[in-house]
């Protein structure tokens, strides 16, 4: 029969699509609840057997995402813990099989578009049909994680050389970012045509000003907020930081010196990046520019005989599910469509700052990324895709529906109503947010310099008076202090990680 055709065309495609996607029922932020309240807490084990069982091998009567459009995600959350337990062989392990995967999923992505219409799959289940290739604010911090848990398994090489991936990879991940938009834009535009009769029936120009979207509206408003935070072009300062310290502590100031300017560009009211952009023309032979010179050099070199304190600062902005109302007209029918959507979750930052004491002298810190700031631009960037998408989805599901279960009941009115119900409950199946993101993150990363003192002791206080004290091994010509708070409930964690002289 004519209807179950139609049915078989509405459905087969989302079957097919479970063995890619786990996120596609269940959305991925409901999904970590559990695992994010044990990291919280400080309960780090807990949220490890959640992150272990997840990513067992994959056997037909697990729910094991390896293999699956979802597993970088767990991957990447993986990283971070094991980092935090110190188990950094692990830890490194889990993003490079991270980065295997996105680099699979990239070079196919384009193709796909291209080629396949994997718009297709989309059009039929949600956007968490696609894989998870990782937003450009995780391609950015994976090496930064890496580079750290390097130093924590003593492989100093493996620092830098993760440290010298870091500007070619911010590079790099704004130009796929363009790549893979362009193709994105072209392919949604392809979907639209072939689905004009289905496409018709909302019209975008009204969604936003609708009273059912009211709710919606304050949160998006709220993000344009945070995202004036963010730098542009996806970019992290505190990752180009980190590239500037490889180089200086290499002794090649010229390479510095790019990041360096790199940095006044996008933190331009910095007076600490002032000063150590003036430290590296110096130490480059460069002559001072007339208003540099007026600007007061460390009084020690920051790239030797120092401390690098490293304060990851809270709990990064996620994605939630919230809902967006449609109104779907075609002819002879008529609904408002609450479709879920992705929105972002911020949270209250535990402490305003640190003050670094060493050698009996204070130093401050700054911001080098505001992670909240870089979710939210990116958010705001991918805004007009995800509105086109999610419309034309929603018109295409509706339209079937509808033609499904007219044809079925033209044929038999029992048929109509049981198509009816069938395709009812398929789309409130399908109705589940891409809230797909990397959570064990920090809301913010902050960073102080210091020499390091003759006692070798270096006190670092949080804004709630607690206190870290750190001591420098006698054989470390530097160090970099690691320091993780990402509430109240959970005690900060500090690492310290010796540099040598090379």
């Amino acid at each position: 029969m004519r209807f179950g055709r139609l049915i078989s065309s509405f459905f087969v495609p989302a079957v097919l699509l479970f063995s890619a996607a786990c996120s596609s029922i269940t959305d991925a932020h409901s999904a970590k609840e559990e695992m994010m309240g044990h990291y919280m807490d400080g309960r780090y084990d807990q949220a490890r057997e959640i992150l272990d069982d997840k990513l067992r091998p994959s056997t037909w009567y697990n729910d094991s995402v390896v293999g699956t459009g979802d597993e970088v995600m767990w991957r990447l959350e993986a990283g971070s813990l094991c980092f935090l337990q110190e188990d950094y062989e692990t830890g490194i392990a889990h993003f490079e099989a991270a980065e295997e995967r996105i680099e699979d999923f990239d070079s196919r992505a384009v193709v796909n578009l291209r080629e396949v219409g994997a718009e297709s799959a989309v059009l039929v289940t949600n956007l968490n049909a696609l894989p998870y290739r990782g937003l450009c604010r995780d391609r950015n911090l994976m090496p930064v994680l890496k580079a750290f848990a390097y130093l924590g398994k003593k492989d100093e090489e493996g620092f830098r050389v993760e440290l010298f991936r870091l500007r070619e990879i911010q590079d790099k991940v704004l130009t796929d970012y363009q790549r893979f938009a362009e193709e994105e834009e072209k392919a949604v535009d392809r979907a639209r045509k072939e689905n004009s009769e289905a496409a018709s029936g909302i019209d975008t120009d009204k969604i936003f000003t609708m009273t059912n979207n009211a709710s919606l509206n304050k949160e998006l408003k709220k993000t344009e907020r945070v995202a004036r935070r963010g730098y542009g072009s996806f970019i992290n300062p505190f990752a180009i930081f980190l590239s500037a310290y490889g180089y200086a502590r290499e002794g090649d100031f010229e390479n510095a010196l790019v990041d360096f300017e790199r940095l006044r560009r996008i933190l331009p009211r910095s007076r600490k990046l002032r000063s150590l952009h003036a430290y590296a023309m110096a130490r480059a032979g460069r002559t001072l520019p007339g208003r540099t010179t007026a600007v007061k050099q460390p009084d020690f070199p920051f790239e030797r005989n120092s401390v690098m304190v490293v304060f990851a600062n809270g709990r990064s902005a996620a994605l939630r599910q919230s809902s967006l109302y449609l109104p779907v007209i075609f002819r002879g029918y008529a609904t408002l469509a609450a479709v879920a959507w992705p929105v972002c979750e911020y949270y209250e930052a535990p402490y305003s700052g640190m003050t670094v004491q060493a050698g009996g002298k204070e130093y401050t810190d700054e911001v080098y990324a505001d992670l909240d700031g870089i979710l939210a631009q990116e958010y705001r960037e991918r805004l007009p895709g995800l509105i086109a998408r999610t419309v034309l989805s929603t018109a295409v599901k509706e339209f079937g529906s509808y033609v499904a279960t007219r044809a079925a009941a033209q044929a038999d009115d029992l048929a109509g109503v049981a198509v009816g119900v069938t395709t009812s409950l398929y789309k409130m199946a399908m109705n589940t947010a891409d809230t797909r993101s990397w959570e064990i993150l920090p809301k913010e990363y902050r960073v102080a310099l210091a020499p390091v003192p003759d006692d070798r002791t270096v006190v670092i206080s949080l804004s709630d008076s607690s206190s870290i004290k750190a001591v420098i091994p006698p054989d470390a010509d530097s160090a970099i202090i690691y320091i993780h708070a990402p509430s109240r409930q959970s005690p900060p964690l500090c690492r310290i990680f010796p540099l040598h002289a090379h």
